[in-house]
């Protein structure tokens, strides 16, 4: 489809290195900022499902303050690695059940463990060895 130009006001057009333009699609429209360069630091895609903002190289958030999210779901994907780092307390919270599942292994490092059980059993399954080491092991202590 045909991109169309939007005009800068020719105060901003001199300083402002970024052309903008606007592509109609099959579903929706593309908003798109592109650099002197080519590249396409920022891009707007509206159809169906909503708009979907794609940036060319990153993005950096930084708040003084709180900062939230507020949807029905929430997905966040990495293509490589996600890291989660608090200075302080991490808390994960559900009203139902947590699920972690991975095809390697999973190591939890910590001071020390507590495991419980608010209501029912604590189970602990492997298709292997169940291995407990330390000082003292303590059964219905």
């Amino acid at each position: 489809m045909d991109e169309l130009p939007v005009p800068l006001p020719a105060e901003l057009s001199e300083r402002v290195p970024y052309r903008l333009t606007i592509q109609r699609t099959n579903d929706g429209a593309l908003l798109r900022i592109a650099a002197a360069d080519g590249s396409t630091p920022l891009c707007i895609e509206f159809g169906p499902a909503g708009p979907v903002l794609r940036l060319g190289t990153g993005l950096g958030i930084a708040v003084d303050g709180e900062l939230r999210f507020d949807a029905r779901n929430v997905e966040i994907r990495a293509q490589e690695s996600l890291k989660l780092e608090s200075g302080s307390t991490l808390e994960l919270a559900s009203g139902a059940d947590i699920v972690i599942d991975g095809t390697g292994d999973l190591t939890a490092s910590a001071r020390e463990h507590r495991l419980s059980a608010r209501l029912g059993d604590v189970r602990v399954e492997a298709n292997d060895d169940v291995r407990l080491t330390g000082e003292r092991i303590r059964l219905n202590c």
